[in-house]
Formats: C-alpha cells, sequence, structure tokens
C-alpha cells in the first residue's frame, strides 16, 4: 500500500498509511462505552483519530510512540479533519518495507541543515578552555556523530522531528554563552553539560523500527543513560578532575529540575540550575513554534 501524507488528506477519503502514534487514550462515549483517541504523525503533519469499534482487540495492538499502519477514512469535525480508524496495527520495517514502510518517513525534518550545525557545534566546542572537559566533549561527540546529527530530541513534544537534537545542542550553547556572561559561572562546565546531558538519547529513543522509547529508558531513565555513558568516556581520560566530574555528573542529573519531573534529583549548583532553566525554557519555546513546520 502507498501511505498517504497528512498533509495530502481531504476529507471523505479512504487512505491506508503508516503514521507514528503520538498520543493514544481511552476514552468514553455517551453512552459509557470506550473508544480510542489517538493523534498521529509523519512528516508532513499531525491528524486526530478515532477508533469506535473493537476497542479492546485494538488497542493491545499498539502502544503511544509506536509506528501503525493505519486503514480507514477521513471526515470532517467541525473545523478539523479527523480519521475514523477501521484497523490499526503496529509497523515495522521487516513486515512493511515491501509496501514502502520507512521510518524516517514518520517524523519531520529540521528546517536547518544538519551539517552546519554541526560545524557551529564544533566551533563552541573548541570555545571550552578546560582541557578535560574539551577532550571528553570531543570524544563523545565524535564517536556519536553520525545519530548526533539525525536524532529528534524527543518524540513528542520538543524538537521532535529529525536533527532536532543536535539544533537543541546548538540552541542551548548559544545561550549559555549568553548566561556566563552575566553570571559569574563555570562556562565551561554548563557548555560541557549542554552537549552531553541528552546524549542518552541515542540509545533510548529506537530509530531502528520505530520511535518509541526502548526498554533501557524504561527501566533507568535517561537522565541516569546520560550519566553513565558519560563517567564511561571519564574513567578513560586520565587525571580527569574528580570535583569537576562529580558536578558534571550532578548537571546531567538534575537537568528535567524536579522530582515530580522525573528527576533523579533537583538541582543544587548554580549551573545545574541553569542548564534545567534553559533547557526548560528552549524547549517551550520550540514546542509553542511547532505550527510553524
Amino acid at each position: 500500500m502507498k501511505s498517504i501524507l497528512i498533509t495530502n488528506l481531504v476529507a471523505d477519503m479512504k487512505l491506508q498509511g503508516f503514521y507514528l502514534c503520538i498520543e493514544k487514550k481511552v476514552q468514553k462515549k455517551r453512552d459509557g462505552s470506550p473508544y480510542l483517541n489517538l493523534l498521529l504523525q509523519d512528516k508532513s503533519g499531525l491528524i486526530r483519530a478515532r477508533i469506535w469499534d473493537k476497542v479492546q482487540t485494538f488497542s493491545k495492538k499498539f502502544e503511544s510512540g509506536d509506528p501503525v499502519a493505519v486503514k480507514g477514512s477521513t471526515y470532517q469535525f467541525g473545523e478539523s479533519l479527523m480519521i475514523r480508524v477501521e484497523n490499526i496495527s503496529k509497523a515495522n520495517e521487516e513486515k512493511y518495507k515491501k509496501f514502502g514502510f520507512k521510518s524516517s518517513d514518520l517524523i519531520p525534518v529540521s528546517k536547518k541543515n544538519p551539517n552546519e550545525l554541526w560545524k557551529i557545534l564544533a566551533k563552541e566546542v573548541n570555545g571550552i578552555s578546560k582541557s578535560h572537559f574539551k577532550k571528553l566533549t570531543k570524544n563523545i561527540l565524535s564517536e556519536h556523530k553520525d545519530k548526533f546529527k539525525i536524532y529528534p530530541a524527543s518524540i513528542s513534544y520538543h524538537y521532535n522531528y529529525q536533527s532536532g537534537l543536535i539544533e537543541q545542542t546548538v540552541s542551548l550553547l548559544k545561550i549559555a554563552k549568553q548566561i556566563g556572561v552575566h553570571y559569574d559561572i563555570d562556562i565551561d562546565l554548563l557548555a560541557t553539560g549542554a552537549c552531553l546531558h541528552q546524549i542518552g538519547k541515542l540509545y533510548s529513543i529506537n530509530l531502528g523500527s520505530s520511535f518509541a522509547k526502548s526498554n533501557h529508558k524504561a527501566l533507568v531513565g535517561n537522565a541516569i543513560l546520560s550519566r553513565d555513558i558519560v563517567n564511561k568516556y571519564i574513567s578513560e581520560i586520565k587525571n580527569f578532575p574528580e570535583d569537576d566530574k562529580l558536578k558534571l555528573e550532578h548537571l546531567i542529573l538534575s537537568y528535567q529540575g524536579r522530582k515530580e519531573w522525573q528527576s533523579p534529583v533537583e538541582p543544587q549548583i548554580i549551573e545545574a540550575v541553569l542548564l534545567h532553566s534553559i533547557n526548560l525554557m528552549d524547549s517551550r519555546v520550540n514546542f509553542m513554534k511547532q505550527d510553524e513546520f
């Protein structure tokens, strides 16, 4: 089957296609029976979908974050175009490749050139003055270059498109540089934290057969995963200062800010407060600008 991009859908149209399930909610009809409210995405946009029948059967076939193969029809609901789902199942490239399924078609692409972003990132990293921080950051980024240039920063919220991770990292570095002028802080520590605090996303987001969060993240969390990766590389650098190692570890573990936001610890030094603050601000601004895609 040939997938139809969301941007090409019109009312009263039969469709078969591959989409990313961003959101899956069980809700109730007026008679109290359940239906599924879905938010689907591909590289061209977003659309709401409903599953009215065989709700329990279909609900077992996929989860939020899964790529899905959908058969159904479109209909107009007020000012919104929606999909009435007749059949749905989790999609993977092994099963659906012959029908044209490619996981890269399910998320948008950054408007910015990843190769140009990489040049900017490399220049910013070269500006780190502490040699151990610079070496650590260069080692990790160079060994993850291919993934770092194409991965999203998240699945369904901020920078949730191809090359989103590097785009956000460059943005955070630019903000960190401005903040460093205003506050008396360790700008090298903050810059290194900005570069590396999300490195676990390259392992916790599965870009192979789906865009779902992997079991690795589900079990340990992105912050701890990132900390462990960074510590592995630190162990390979001779005489890495223990105090800087501890502070960098704290930045990575506390960037989410609050324990109720799944942060292992809350920020306790100025650089950690700033990393959390600029990350939260930048993420929210990017999310609000999603309609520009």
